[in-house]
């Protein structure tokens, strides 16, 4: 197996600044159960996630433009489509597992906003409406060192969003594989 080696504690006691791009899974949880008996939900879509960071050490930190995708409920009476997206800021704690792997934890903010287009059964009239807000997420992951001025990594975020302060308007779970790019 890897071995955690002076050369690799060099490696990542280096300041550098990268740029990430990220493609993914994000799962929003919305419970069947506030819907009327046959009611068609579509709580996943594919997500993206692009930004700048810089890593010191064990420290790192990003700023990311973050697409959740499209979430639908469909009722009796009505057809509900949502698009959430942000701009997140997060700081991370790298645990080095060898001169290859790296684990990390993060937390952050994200300022957010969802837009959702509803319309009433037998009407021809699309409602939109818009709502944001300021959240703390928290995520997991483990990064791999691809070719030179290159990372490879798998991340998993959670992110509670809530109409200012007051109702919960989703819960989102974040699956990525990304690629970071040195600068």
């Amino acid at each position: 197996g890897a071995v955690y080696t002076p050369v690799a504690a060099a490696d990542h006691n280096r300041t550098s600044v990268n740029f990430h791009v990220d493609v993914g899974q994000a799962y929003q949880d919305i419970d069947s159960s506030d819907f009327p008996p046959g009611s068609d939900i579509d709580d996943q879509d594919i997500a993206f996630r692009a930004g700048i960071g810089f890593r010191s050490a064990m420290l790192a930190g990003n700023l990311s433009y973050i697409n959740f995708g499209q979430s639908a409920v469909t009722t009796p009476t009505v057809a509900a489509e949502a698009e959430t997206s942000g701009l997140g800021l997060d700081l991370q704690l790298d645990l080095p597992l060898s001169e290859f792997a790296t684990v990390f934890v993060k937390g952050g903010i994200l300022s957010w906003e969802q837009v959702t287009d509803e319309q009433r059964a037998g009407s021809r009239i699309v409602d939109r409406y818009y709502e944001d807000g300021v959240d703390p997420y928290w995520g997991v992951g483990v990064r791999f060192s691809g070719a030179p001025g290159m990372n490879i990594k798998v991340e998993y975020d959670r992110f509670e969003f809530k109409d200012n302060g007051s109702d919960v308007v989703a819960d989102y779970d974040l699956v990525t594989v990304g690629i970071e790019f040195f600068l």
